[in-house]
């Protein structure tokens, strides 16, 4: 048996353990806490009215739980916490990298509620939901389904008006930039990431473009794509990478990466229209790509209200 077949095979057997115990006392003393039944990716489950110690496993219900008022106990990371939900993540133990949680570590953490996507934790749902009720997501939101995402952690979380509050100011921000810029549907917007040469766009059915459609942005045809995510481009192929603006997808803390000063002094990239006029705008891919809930959508219209800033004054000064 391998270390880490062991590893699960120990862990496994603590769970039950732990559990067994917990249905001794459960038949000497049943259980009066209030609960729901939430209905979810993997069936329905019955979870705390008003859970009180919850862990994420993704970037994306950590977003969600922040913006709910919900400081959950536990979270994974990718390499670190995301820079733009500030000091709110302080405190809050990091149970995994990536979607490799560690078991006995949210075991030890002692949850009443755990959220994630099927995508990213389907495959650990049975360990998990012996440990705590589990609510998982069907997608991870990187498909541009956020908006419902958020709206089932909400429930889970006893959350919902808050949650359809939040959406509903996000609708109305979203409606003050259109207005602001006036015809959103007349601007092009490319969305790029370039780690070392190999060239991806994000496209209309990703999260970030799910913000840019929200708003009317019109798209470049290869990356008008509702069914797919990202796009592999050809590094030479300017007329799929170009826009009347590009967003550059850019993250310091991982390596390989294309920042905007590298970018916008390619040989090749150097002759983009958007290059020439200086309308590429470096983002946080902590933000366009791993965010996937409603602070990170909030945080991309701020993105775009700041590269879009001169577009803007002129509106306003015509008017």
């Amino acid at each position: 048996m391998s270390d880490s077949s062991y590893r699960r095979t120990v862990i496994w057997l603590v769970v039950t353990v732990l559990l067994t115990g917990c249905q001794s006392d459960a038949d000497v003393s049943p259980a009066t806490t209030p609960s729901r039944t939430i209905e979810h990716a993997m069936g329905s489950v019955e979870v705390p009215a008003s859970p009180q110690r919850v862990v994420v496993l993704d970037t994306a219900p950590l977003d969600a739980a922040l913006a709910l008022g919900v400081k959950p106990v536990g979270t994974i990371v990718y390499r670190q916490s995301p820079d733009y939900l500030g000091d709110r993540t302080e405190v809050i133990e990091i149970i995994g990298d990536g979607n490799k949680p560690n078991l006995e570590a949210v075991l030890n953490l002692q949850p009443d509620l755990i959220l994630g996507s099927k995508i990213g934790a389907g495959e650990l749902y049975t360990q998990l939901s012996q440990i705590a009720p589990t609510v998982l997501t069907e997608g991870s939101g990187r498909t541009g389904d956020w908006s419902e995402n958020l709206q089932l952690y909400a429930e889970a979380l006893g959350k919902s008006t808050a949650a359809e509050q939040l959406l509903a100011d996000y609708r109305q921000r979203v409606r003050q930039l259109q207005a602001a810029i006036d015809q959103p549907q007349a601007l092009e917007i490319s969305v790029v990431i370039v780690p070392q040469d190999i060239v991806r766009a994000f496209t209309t059915g990703s999260f970030a473009g799910s913000v840019l459609q929200d708003i009317g942005f019109s798209r470049p045809p290869a990356q008008d794509d509702p069914d797919g995510y990202v796009a592999r481009l050809s590094p030479e192929s300017l007329e799929a990478l170009d826009g009347d603006y590009v967003f550059l997808i850019y993250s310091t803390y991982q390596p390989g990466g294309t920042s905007k000063e590298a970018f916008v002094t390619h040989p090749i990239w150097s002759q983009l229209q958007a290059v020439q006029q200086d309308r590429v705008c470096q983002v946080d891919g902590a933000v366009w790509i791993a965010g996937r809930s409603i602070l990170a959508a909030r945080q991309i219209l701020t993105d775009i209200e700041t590269c879009l800033a001169a577009d803007l004054e002129s509106t306003e000064t015509a008017e």
